[in-house]
């Protein structure tokens, strides 16, 4: 039998909570900034990884803040690990129409004109509880958007429920219409995963879907197209992928990873006003892959594509998550 713990371990200034086994394996939740999930830490009793060794020294699946000076320097283009709300992606020229009222938001990226992931990325998120049995422990964080800005006044609460096993994270994600007007929303989440390899010696395995395909301002068109590249499973290599994957299944969707450390299961529930989209991304150093729930494509505060519109009072609910197994 097992037993868990919740530790605080700041991050420099930046809190940070680890949800930790007895035998260290561990998940951090980096409450502090944008409850990122920022450290994932498995015993692989020495699985063949550049981040373990015979000594048993842990595999950590997730790309991270590890000082607080990174959270800094690379929070602003990475948002590792955060939830993205009320929107993920990108939204057209930081702008968007609704109902009639045309919101002018914050144009928050060096590179592009648009607004990128929302408002919550760096925001301060509240610790709510902590409870655990001999199997898991889950702890839950809430944060509130007040609506206090003429970009987006519409004033929501949102709470993240984080299930752990040690080989499994689940979350269980909420937001909740505390305005007085329907509300429009989409979100998503940014974990950067990693088996301790580049990620061009990894095996990826996506379910069937439609690329969504961009315009010049990587803004999407409209317009999709069947992709099989990585159906049924294929080496990465030096493969640059940007690129968001609209799901044609209803149901549980499914990307494995596989390495010599082992495989990753990352699921994300689908259907209907759920994670309907992946989008994936591969970073410079290689070093880690963005695999990221989405419940529409980019753009959706314009498109309305998968757009979900929550009335006053009414909250909506979302889940995803991932298996470690070792080889």
């Amino acid at each position: 039998m097992s037993s868990f713990k919740l530790i605080s371990r700041p991050i420099g200034t930046i809190q940070c909570f680890v949800l930790q086994r007895d035998d260290g394996a561990e998940l951090e939740i980096l409450s502090g900034y944008g409850a990122g999930l920022n450290a994932w830490r498995v015993p692989t009793n020495g699985a063949a990884s550049s981040h373990s060794d015979n000594s048993g020294n842990p595999l950590d699946l997730l790309f991270g803040y590890r000082v607080g000076d990174d959270i800094y320097k690379l929070g602003p283009d990475t948002n590792a690990g955060c939830r993205l709300a009320p929107f993920p992606g990108r939204t057209a020229y930081a702008k968007f129409t609704w109902n009639g009222n045309t919101y002018a938001l914050v144009n928050n990226v060096s590179w592009a004109p648009h607004a990128l992931h929302g408002f919550l990325q760096n925001k301060e998120w509240k610790f709510e509880s902590f409870e655990s049995d001999f199997e898991s422990c889950t702890a839950i964080f809430s944060c509130d958007w007040p609506g206090a800005f003429a970009g987006f006044p519409f004033p929501f609460k949102v709470t993240n429920k984080v299930t752990f096993t040690g080989e499994t994270y689940s979350m269980e994600s909420s937001v909740q219409n505390t305005g007085n007007t329907t509300m429009p929303y989409s979100e998503g989440w940014h974990p950067y995963y990693s088996l301790g390899d580049k990620v061009d010696n990894l095996k990826m395995t996506l379910p069937e879907s439609k690329l969504a395909l961009l315009d010049k301002a990587d803004l999407p068109t409209g317009k999709f197209q069947d992709d099989i590249r990585f159906v049924g499973g294929r080496t990465i290599g030096d493969e640059f992928i940007n690129d968001c994957f609209c799901l044609n299944e209803k149901a549980c969707a499914h990307v494995l990873l596989e390495g010599q450390a082992g495989t990753l299961d990352i699921w994300q529930q689908a259907g209907i006003e759920q994670y309907n989209a992946i989008q994936i991304y591969t970073p410079p150093t290689r070093a880690s892959i963005a695999i990221e729930p989405m419940t529409s494509e980019p753009d959706a505060l314009n498109h309305h594509r998968g757009l979900i519109e929550i009335p006053p009072g009414e909250s909506r609910n979302f889940a995803f998550g991932a298996k470690f197994q070792k080889k």
